[in-house]
């Protein structure tokens, strides 16, 4: 693994975050964030703290906000309901953020990244960058621009699907599965022809 400045192994910093929001520690995670972004310059580090650092700070905001919003309302019946909603709203919401830091720290572990929704989004864009969008399997999709085939219609091997066969190559019969294969065509000469004889 890659080590930074102090000689600490970079993926030290994420696991370290985002154990924070496990704990509902945004100020851990906010330095942990800094030390990443600004110490250690490491792009990878850090944009993997800034996701933790925004998870723990969006886990922070909802309890403080479903706090105010029931120490607010005094009204004996609706405070207790409303009380008992934003419990089971927080509750949800963190153990969320403990499940996706969770995820996180075991990708981080091994170099990767974190990837959680909407703030992989922003942590590359906060570089400057856009995130890259994972490649299909190969073999899966058909070259951009051919059509699948025709019923009836044969897929030559090295032609993609709705294809012509190219031009000045006739077109091969399919190939199938323990048939035997046809020898290499040799090469023909190019046919000269005579010299025509100029007319008086």
């Amino acid at each position: 693994m890659q080590k930074g400045k102090f000689g600490i192994v970079l993926c030290f910093y994420p696991i370290a975050a985002f154990a924070a929001v496990i704990l509902n520690s945004p100020l851990i995670a906010a330095a942990l964030t800094a030390v990443a972004v600004f110490v250690e310059r490491d792009e990878w580090a850090g944009r993997q703290t800034v996701q933790a650092w925004m998870l723990s700070a969006l886990v922070w905001f909802f309890d403080k906000a479903v706090r105010l919003v029931t120490a607010r309302l005094a009204i004996p019946v609706l405070s207790t309901v409303l009380s008992v909603v934003s419990t089971v709203l927080f509750v949800a919401v963190y153990l969320a953020a403990i499940l996706l830091s969770v995820l996180a720290i075991t990708r981080t572990m091994r170099g990767g990244e974190a990837n959680l929704p909407f703030f992989a989004e922003l942590a590359y864009r906060l570089y400057g960058k856009t995130r890259p969008k994972p490649l299909p399997p190969a073999g899966q999709y058909p070259p951009y621009g051919a059509q699948p085939p025709q019923p009836g219609q044969p897929v030559y091997p090295g032609q993609a699907p709705g294809q012509q066969p190219p031009y000045g190559q006739p077109p091969m019969p399919p190939q199938y599965p323990g048939a035997p294969q046809p020898g290499p065509v040799p090469p023909q000469a190019p046919v000269q022809e005579p010299p025509q004889q100029p007319n008086p």
